[in-house]
């Protein structure tokens, strides 16, 4: 059974489409990637899945569960980290956590041990007794992350959860909910920096203008989506001095384009397959260019993002960003629409 699965997903804002015809297909335990520029559609897509928001066509299976028909099962089973979620100032974070395990009905016998838990499951148990406007954003996101943990859910919606952290505070991020993965927690994470998330999730979604445009793990998306241009770097041994024949060799082949050069070591901007750097390879060899070495830097995801996720030259790269400004203005008052439809 998967734990997330959506049909032709779709929401608009008025004459705005904010998500368009979205499949999802996510397994249990999976740490899904959900990737795209500003204004996407990423927040939108969430908290359709956070049920905050009413879509305005599809589909969407919680653990096998039709939020159409039981659209309160999502909240048994998923807890939402939005962006920027605040700490409250006043309350140390033993206070702040035990309120939010109260307002989940965590029964109170339990309460210290499952906030005590939770902070462990964090790394924050040493700042238990620090108060909210003492913490970096950081552990304010550790606070928050274990906020939204106390009733277990079985699947976490982090919304840019790495926004804003320094080096050090994102690989403590990686490592934590790589952690809970583990234990079988199904995560969809959200961000529009793509080495936030590539080495820790198991699959991957682009999104753009509202729309999947490629969704699945790192090693597939790679093979479909080659880059035709690669970093091509030729290093010569120290006393290679054939400067003039080295250059002509480069500038007569059809496959390089520009070239940097620091003393022995060569970086070529290279558009070819695999014969084209065989044959550049074999001419300077026959050239007598001592080569010491000649590697090329595979395609990586922030190719592909590229390749697929380009600004037109309409400017309708803009045109994303004013998208997602329209749609977080309106999407309080929708969120107010579907809880009153679902009250009712």
């Amino acid at each position: 059974m998967l734990a997330i699965e959506t049909r032709d997903l779709r929401l608009d804002y008025g004459e705005l489409t904010a998500v368009n015809h979205v499949n999802l297909h996510i397994g249990q335990g999976q740490i899904y990637g959900l990737v795209g520029p500003n204004g996407a559609g990423k927040t939108s897509l969430l908290k359709m899945l956070a049920n905050l928001i009413r879509p305005t066509y599809g589909e969407l299976w919680i653990n096998g569960i039709d939020l159409a028909e039981d659209p309160w099962a999502v909240y048994r089973d998923v807890g939402y980290m939005p962006d920027l979620s605040p700490v409250a100032p006043e309350l140390k974070v033993w206070e702040f956590l035990e309120f939010f395990a109260a307002s989940y009905g965590v029964p109170v016998k339990e309460r210290k041990r499952r906030v005590e838990e939770c902070l462990e499951q964090v790394k924050m148990t040493e700042h238990r007794d620090a108060f909210g406007d003492g913490l970096s954003r950081g552990m304010m996101q550790r606070v928050v992350l274990a906020k939204t943990l106390i009733p277990r859910p079985k699947i976490l919606l982090l919304d840019e959860p790495a926004s804003g952290l320094d080096p050090i505070a994102r690989i403590n991020l990686k490592r934590i909910l790589t952690e809970i993965a583990a234990e079988g927690v199904t995560t969809v994470v959200s961000s529009h920096i793509l080495t936030e998330l590539g080495d820790m999730c198991t699959s991957l979604g682009i999104m753009h203008k509202g729309e999947l445009v490629k969704t699945g793990d790192l090693d597939s998306i790679l093979i479909e989506h080659p880059t035709s241009t690669r970093c091509l770097t030729v290093m010569l041994s120290n006393d290679a001095q054939e400067t003039a024949t080295i250059d002509a060799i480069l500038a007569a082949h059809d496959a390089v384009g520009d070239v940097a050069r620091k003393e022995e070591t060569f970086v070529l901007n290279f558009i070819g397959d695999e014969a084209a750097e065989a044959a550049l390879l074999k001419e300077l060899v026959l050239a007598g260019i001592a080569v010491t070495s000649f590697s090329r830097e595979a395609a990586t995801m922030e190719d592909v993002l590229i390749n697929l996720v380009s600004p037109d030259a309409d400017g309708e790269a803009q045109l994303g960003t004013e998208r997602e400004l329209a749609a977080d203005t309106q999407s309080n008052a929708a969120s107010g629409r579907s809880r009153e439809e679902l009250a009712s």
